[in-house]
């Protein structure tokens, strides 16, 4: 009991804590399998981290760059790569950058974890979480458990479905940690004038909303868009923002220079079925019969659509929010509110681009807290 370990959530980051501590650590998981979430990233596949290195890593943690150094120099993506190939998962690196397991089945990453774990209590949801005397008491809707650290792993709210749901972080609350609001990040966006007939087609664009502008490629969906530039964008959107989506930066006399006998929606170098959803029955005019006032309109959707957008929160694969990161220690993981309690992974407030990169602050993370709980038990033994 003087030195019981016990993690919650086993999620990516839980189950790189517990592969890291095996038989030191217990581990409760609200689900009947753990790894549920991880089983479904990258498509199944598992873009588990990314290729390149700590510095410019760092860059695709948004305003969380700095808190997050610690742990990234720590176990850095080669680390990553190498810890899992002794655990007999062999990767692939893409052109991207981004790193696969070579057998691009995502349970390879789940299997090769969870089978260095110590025990994992199943189909228990923590209900209450308190410190008294050195020990916390963990009680479950089952069972009651005492440990001498605590690491939570719970995520946030970006997948209810698969265990992410925010309880754990009401309890945290309750415990004296401020949690900074939640919204969905690597998410669809939701647009209130859709390009519905558009949908399916994939394309680069950029996307402007409040002082921020991104170009990346996405994917036009009945309801918005998709793809990389909405899954990174996602991170800036708050519901109901007013964004403006620029397909071409073309103007009105550029567009008049066009092969005349042409309809407009053979005449732009943009897919004719997204020309058609933007502007109808003008899609069908020849651009020689186009007057001034249709070629300023043409000109200014095609470089400025305006319109309001929304995260999509059924597609997310992470959030925005969580614990604050002032009251965590960067170097350990370690609350500053509650001794011996380590917050990792998407439970505190950090969120990063697509592209392997919050999985790598998941495994690094977990990393960080493993390697400071077993430090403070040493110290201890010696004491």
């Amino acid at each position: 009991m003087t030195d019981s370990i016990a993690i919650i959530g086993m999620g990516a980051s839980g189950l790189m804590a517990g592969s890291i501590l095996g038989l030191e650590a217990f581990c409760i998981e609200k689900n009947s399998i753990e790894g549920k979430k991880l089983l479904s990233t990258g498509q199944g596949k598992c873009n588990f981290t990314h290729s390149m290195d700590e510095k410019d890593l760092l860059e695709h943690y948004y305003e969380a760059s700095r808190f997050v150094k610690n742990a990234i120099y720590a176990f850095p993506p080669k680390k990553i790569i190498s810890y899992f190939a002794r655990l007999g998962v062999p990767s692939v690196t893409l052109e991207n950058g981004k790193v696969f397991p070579k057998s691009m089945n995502a349970s390879d990453i789940r299997n090769a974890l969870s089978g260095r774990c110590g025990k994992i209590f199943y189909c228990q949801e923590v209900t209450s979480l308190e410190k008294k005397d050195g020990i916390f008491f963990i009680r479950t809707d089952k069972d009651l458990f005492k440990a001498r650290y605590v690491i939570v792993a719970t995520g946030g709210v970006s997948a209810p479905g698969t265990g992410s749901d925010g309880k754990m972080l009401s309890l945290l609350s309750s415990m004296g940690h401020s949690i900074t609001p939640l919204y969905p990040t690597l998410c669809p966006i939701r647009l209130d004038k859709p390009l519905s007939k558009a949908e399916g087609i994939s394309l680069s664009m950029k996307i402007r909303g409040g002082k921020k502008e991104m170009m990346d490629s996405a994917v036009i969906t009945k309801d918005g868009i998709s793809g990389p530039l909405a899954e990174n964008f996602s991170h800036f959107l708050t519901p109901g923002m007013e964004i403006s989506l620029s397909f071409t930066e073309i103007d009105a006399l550029e567009i008049k220079k066009l092969r005349q006998r042409e309809m407009l929606k053979n005449a732009l170098s943009l897919p004719d079925r997204l020309v058609s959803a933007l502007f109808g029955q003008l899609a069908e005019k020849r651009i020689a019969d186009l007057n001034k006032a249709e070629l300023r309109l043409i000109a200014d959707t095609l470089s400025n659509y305006a319109a309001k957008a929304w995260p999509i929160k059924e597609g997310a694969m992470s959030n925005r929010g969580g614990v604050d990161r002032r009251q965590i220690d960067h170097a350990t993981m370690e609350s500053k509110i509650v001794e011996d309690l380590f917050i990792t992974g998407e439970a505190v407030d950090v969120d990063a681009m697509c592209g392997g990169y919050s999985l790598t602050w998941a495994f690094s993370s977990a990393f960080l807290a493993a390697k400071a709980i077993r430090e403070k038990k040493e110290k201890q033994r010696k004491n």
